[in-house]
C-alpha cells in the first residue's frame, strides 16, 4: 500500500499576529518622540538630521506640498539623488497624504514621463542633479504643475557657469576663416554635417521669421555671431542691433558692416543686458542662441528683458530652440513647449508655436521648433508649472492636520510589464507597517542600528531602508550615487563608519566583494545584519560575508515581491547543506501566507512542485489604473475560512521541503530577474521590435562571464541593421539594467512544433563557449595593435576574454561587449590579484577600452614599486 502524498500542516500557515494598523508618518512620529535627540540621517559630514529635526522638517515640506495642491491620494514624482533631503521630502508627500512614485535618473525620460504620467502626478521632487531633467519633462507629463529642487534655489535649474563658458568656446569658434564653421556649423572637419545649402535654407528659414513684422522695421539680434543671419537681414534693409558675448565676432561682425557701407550697431554684451536704447524695437531675434543659455530663469530673465525694448505691437522672435522630446543635444538647454506659456505671461499675448515641415531642413534642425511672443496683454489662464526650491520650502507653515489613514495609498513603485508598458503597484500604510513590525521585531532591529542605503528609491527594498530602520530609532547613512558607483568606496564605509546593517539584491554586495577581494580590511566592521533578496543568493556568499564583516554578522536570505510589500518570506542562513542548488526560499513573516497549487488550486503535497501564491495583510492593494489586470493577479482565496480575502497570483513555481521551508523553482512566464531587477523578458522586446529594420525578436536568458544576462535575437529586413545604432535607440527606451547583453541578428526565429518560438534553441545559442583560462596561447586573445605584451597586458587581456567571453573584441568599448557593473569588478579583481596593480572599477567606467585599460594598469603597478 502506497502512502497518500503528505500535504503541508496547519501550522506552517499559522502566521496571523495582531495587525499593527498604523500610517508610516504615525510610526515615525512615535519613534521621533522616544528618541527625538537621537541621529536618524547621516553623510560623511556627520549628522544631518536628528529624529526630531526630521520630524519637524518633514513637517515643513508636507506644509508647502499642500500649498502647491498635494493632498489626500495626491500622487508625488521623486527624482533624486540619495541625499538626507530626498528622505525628507519622502516622509513630507506621506505626511500631507499624499503617494510617492519614485522614479529613477537612469531610466530614459520616456519611461520616467510613462510612470509619472500614468499616475497623474502633480508635483515632482528633483534635486541639483536632477533638476534639468525633471524640467524637461513638462510637456511629458502635462499633469505636472510644480517641479521642487529639495536641496537648492529655483536657481538651481540653471547651470551658473555656462555663460563664462560660451564665451570662450564662442570666441574660439568665430575665429574660424570659414563662414560657416564661424557660425557654428561643421565644427569637425572630417565630418561635416551639413552642406552649404541646408546651412542658407536655415538662414532664410530665420530671415523669413523677421520679416513677417514687415519690410525695414528696427530688428535685434541677440546673439549675433559672426553674422550668418545678421548680414542678410542687413543686405534686406532692416534697421539692425546686433549683441553677442564674443569680442571676436563682434569685432569680425563691425568690420563686415563697415567694408560694405551698411549702418548697423553691433555691440559685446550678454543677452541679459541689453541697455537703454533709445527707440525701442520692432522685433527681437533670439536666433540658436537659447541652447546655449544657463537654463529657464535665466531664460524668463531674457524675455523680460526682450520686452521692455520691444514696442508694444513687436515680437520675440526665438528661432531653432531644441525640443527635449526629441532627444538630442542633450548637452545643451532644451526647452519644452509648456514653459513658454508661462514666459508669456506677463506683458506678451501668448506663445505661437512654430512646428517646422518640409524637407528643405536637415533631420536635426526639422526636429527643432520656433517660438512668436507678441507683444500685449492676454486674458488667458496661463498654464503656469512652478519652479520651486528649498527656500519656499522652508518658508511654508508646517502641516499639522490629519494624515493618512493607514488604509491609504503610500506609494506605488513601477515594475516591468509584460505588455511592453511598466506597471505601478499601489502599496498601502498598513502593508508597510505590518512589514516594518515583523523585521523590527524578529530581528532586533533598534536604536543602535545604522543602515547604509544603496538601493534606487524606485527599487521596493528602499521602502524599509527608509522607514524601516528609522521607526526602529536608528539612522540610514546616505551615499551620493557616484559614490555607491565605487565599490571600493563603499566598501570603506562598511569597514569604517558603524554601519550594523546591509540591504541590497545578491548581486549588489557581490560587486563590492569582487572589487575588494584581497585587500586589507582597514577598520573595525559593526556590521551585524546582512539582507539578501531580489534573486538568487548564491551557496557560496554567506561565508565570505562573515569571513570580511565577522562570523557573528547575521546573513537573512528574503523573498516576496513588490505585490506583497517588498518581503513575505525570510530564511536565516545558518550551517548549509552542501546538496543544496541556491539558498532556501524560506518562511513567511507574520500576517503572510503561502500557498503551493495545482492547478485545480489543489495544494500540492510537500515536495511536489506547484504554482506560488501569497496571501494576507502583505498584498499590494493594486495596479495602477489597471482594474483588469488586478482581477486577474490578484484572486478571491479559495480556503472556505478565508472568504473576501485575496492571494496574489506570483507567477512563480515552488515546493514546499520537508522541514517547512519553501524552496525558489523559477517563473512561469517570461518574467526573470537580473542583479536583483525585476524583467518582463516581453517588455525589451517590444522596445525591440519597435525599432526601424526590425521585424521580429526574441529575449532569452544565459550565463556570460558567470552571470545571467539578457540576450536578444532579431530578424532584420532587407538592409542590415546597425548595432550600434540599434542599442543606441534601445537606450532611448530601456533603462540600463533591461538593454540586453547580445544581440543577434537572425534570418529567422526557431520554432517548436507546435509554432511556438524555441526559447531552448536561443539559450543554446546565446551560451558563451567556457572562458579562456590564463596561459592560454595568445592567438586565442584580443590580438594587440603592435608590440609584444609584458606580463600586464597578457593579464588584462586574460581577464578582458574571461568576464566578456571570446568574442569580445580588442578596440571595443567595454559595456558595449556586454560588460556591467557587477562584470567591471570581477575584471577589476582578476587584474589587480594576477599583475599586483592597482586598478578601480571606476577606471572601467572611465576608460572603457582593453588598450586605455591596460595603460592604466601598468601605471598602477610602477605606482606600486
Amino acid at each position: 500500500m502506497v502512502d497518500a502524498p503528505e500535504l503541508p500542516p496547519p501550522d506552517w500557515f499559522a502566521t496571523d499576529r495582531p495587525i499593527v494598523s498604523r500610517s508610516v508618518p504615525d510610526l515615525l512620529a512615535a519613534a521621533a518622540a522616544t528618541h527625538g535627540g537621537r541621529p536618524a540621517l547621516m553623510t560623511a559630514d556627520g549628522v544631518a538630521y536628528r529624529h526630531d529635526e526630521l520630524a519637524a522638517a518633514s513637517a515643513t515640506t508636507a506644509g508647502f506640498l499642500r500649498s502647491v495642491g498635494v493632498g489626500p491620494g495626491t500622487a508625488v514624482g521623486l527624482l533624486c539623488d540619495h541625499h538626507p533631503e530626498a528622505v525628507r521630502s519622502v516622509i513630507g508627500v506621506l505626511r500631507a497624504g499624499g503617494v510617492y512614485v519614485p522614479v529613477d535618473g537612469r531610466w530614459p525620460a520616456e519611461r520616467i514621463a510613462a510612470a509619472l504620467h500614468q499616475m497623474n502626478c502633480r508635483s515632482l521632487l528633483a534635486d541639483r542633479s536632477t533638476a534639468r531633467a525633471a524640467y524637461e519633462l513638462l510637456d511629458r507629463v502635462p499633469s505636472l504643475t510644480s517641479i521642487v529642487c529639495v536641496d537648492g534655489g529655483s536657481d538651481a535649474f540653471d547651470d551658473p557657469d555656462r555663460l563664462t563658458m560660451t564665451v570662450g568656446l564662442w570666441n574660439a569658434i568665430a575665429a574660424d576663416p570659414d563662414e560657416y564653421r564661424g557660425a557654428g556649423f561643421n565644427l569637425r572637419p572630417k565630418s561635416a554635417t551639413f552642406t552649404e545649402a541646408e546651412i542658407l535654407a536655415y538662414r532664410d528659414h530665420v530671415v523669413a521669421l523677421v520679416a513677417a513684422a514687415g519690410d525695414g522695421c528696427r530688428v535685434l539680434e541677440i546673439g549675433c555671431g559672426n553674422g550668418l543671419i545678421g548680414k542678410a537681414l542687413m543686405a534686406a534693409g532692416f534697421d539692425y542691433v546686433g549683441v553677442d558675448p564674443s569680442s571676436v565676432a563682434v569685432a569680425g561682425l563691425t568690420a563686415w558692416a563697415a567694408e560694405h557701407d551698411v549702418k548697423a550697431t553691433i555691440r559685446t554684451g550678454y543677452a541679459h543686458e541689453l541697455g537703454p536704447d533709445d527707440e525701442p524695437f520692432d522685433v527681437v531675434l533670439v536666433a540658436s542662441a537659447a541652447q546655449f543659455f544657463p537654463g529657464p530663469r535665466y531664460l524668463a530673465t531674457v524675455v523680460g528683458e526682450c520686452r521692455r525694448v520691444l514696442r508694444d505691437t513687436g515680437r520675440l522672435v526665438i528661432a531653432d530652440v531644441i525640443d527635449p522630446i526629441s532627444g538630442d543635444n542633450p548637452d545643451l538647454f532644451r526647452i519644452p513647449v509648456r514653459a513658454w506659456e508661462s514666459l508669456a505671461g506677463d506683458g506678451f499675448a501668448g506663445a505661437e508655436i512654430l512646428r517646422r515641415s518640409g524637407d528643405r531642413l536637415p533631420d536635426l534642425l526639422q526636429r527643432r521648433y520656433d517660438v512668436v511672443l507678441a507683444a500685449g496683454g492676454s486674458d488667458r489662464a496661463a498654464d503656469r508649472p512652478v519652479l520651486a526650491g528649498r527656500p519656499q520650502i522652508e518658508a511654508s507653515t508646517p502641516w499639522s492636520g490629519p494624515g493618512p489613514a493607514p488604509a491609504d495609498a503610500a506609494y506605488c513603485i513601477f515594475t516591468s510589464g509584460s505588455t511592453g508598458q511598466p506597471k505601478g503597484v499601489l502599496v498601502t500604510h498598513h502593508a508597510v507597517a505590518n512589514l516594518i513590525d515583523w523585521v523590527n521585531r524578529e530581528f532586533g532591529v533598534d536604536v543602535g542600528d545604522r543602515l547604509l542605503f544603496v538601493t534606487s528609491f524606485a527599487f521596493d527594498l528602499s521602502i524599509y531602508d527608509m522607514f524601516g530602520v528609522l521607526s526602529g530609532g536608528g539612522s540610514i547613512h546616505l551615499l551620493p550615487d557616484a559614490v555607491l558607483a565605487e565599490p571600493e568606496r563603499v566598501y570603506d564605509v562598511l569597514m569604517s563608519e558603524g554601519i550594523t546593517f546591509w540591504d541590497s539584491a545578491p548581486a549588489a554586495l557581490s560587486v563590492v566583494l569582487t572589487a575588494t577581494r584581497g585587500r586589507a580590511p582597514g577598520g573595525r566592521p559593526a556590521l551585524r545584519r546582512v539582507f539578501l533578496s531580489g534573486d538568487w543568493v548564491p551557496v557560496s556568499m554567506p561565508a565570505e560575508i562573515r569571513d570580511r564583516f565577522g562570523a557573528a554578522t547575521t546573513v537573512v536570505a528574503l523573498g516576496g515581491a513588490t505585490e506583497a510589500t517588498v518581503w513575505s518570506n525570510a530564511f536565516v542562513v545558518g550551517e548549509l547543506d552542501p546538496s543544496w542548488p541556491s539558498i532556501p526560499y524560506g518562511r513567511p513573516m507574520q500576517n503572510a501566507r503561502y500557498h503551493v497549487l495545482d492547478e485545480r488550486w489543489d495544494p500540492c503535497p510537500v515536495g511536489a512542485p506547484g504554482d506560488l501564491y501569497i496571501g494576507g495583510e502583505c498584498l499590494a492593494s493594486a495596479y495602477a489604473g489597471d482594474p483588469a489586470l488586478t482581477a486577474a493577479k490578484f484572486i478571491p482565496d479559495p480556503s472556505p475560512d478565508r472568504a473576501g480575502q485575496r492571494l496574489y497570483r506570483t507567477g512563480d513555481r515552488a515546493r514546499w521541503l520537508a522541514d517547512g521551508n519553501l524552496e525558489f523553482l523559477g517563473r512561469l512566464d517570461d518574467q526573470v530577474k537580473i542583479r536583483g531587477y525585476r524583467i518582463e523578458l516581453g517588455e525589451v522586446q517590444a522596445a525591440l521590435v519597435r525599432q526601424p529594420g526590425v521585424l521580429d525578436a526574441a529575449v532569452v536568458t544565459a550565463v556570460i562571464g558567470g552571470d545571467r544576462a539578457l540576450c536578444a535575437f532579431y530578424v532584420g529586413g532587407a538592409d542590415p541593421v546597425d548595432e550600434a545604432r540599434l542599442r543606441s535607440r534601445l537606450a532611448e527606451t530601456l533603462p540600463s539594467y533591461m538593454m540586453p547583453a547580445r544581440l543577434t541578428a537572425l534570418p529567422a526565429l526557431p520554432v517548436t512544433a507546435n509554432g511556438k518560438v524555441d526559447r531552448a534553441a536561443l539559450a543554446g545559442l546565446a551560451a558563451r563557449p567556457p572562458a579562456i583560462a590564463p596561459g592560454t596561447p595568445r592567438q586565442d586573445r584580443p590580438v594587440p595593435v603592435e608590440g609584444d605584451p609584458d606580463e600586464v597586458e597578457l593579464t588584462v587581456r586574460d581577464a578582458w576574454v574571461e568576464v566578456l567571453g571570446p568574442g569580445a573584441g580588442a578596440g571595443g568599448d567595454f559595456f558595449l561587449a556586454g560588460g556591467d557593473s557587477l562584470t567591471a569588478a570581477r575584471f577589476v579583481a582578476l587584474v589587480n590579484e594576477d599583475a599586483g596593480t592597482a586598478l578601480k572599477v571606476r577606471d572601467v567606467f572611465d576608460l572603457l577600452t582593453l588598450d586605455a585599460l591596460i595603460t592604466r594598469a601598468r601605471a598602477g603597478e610602477a605606482a606600486l614599486r
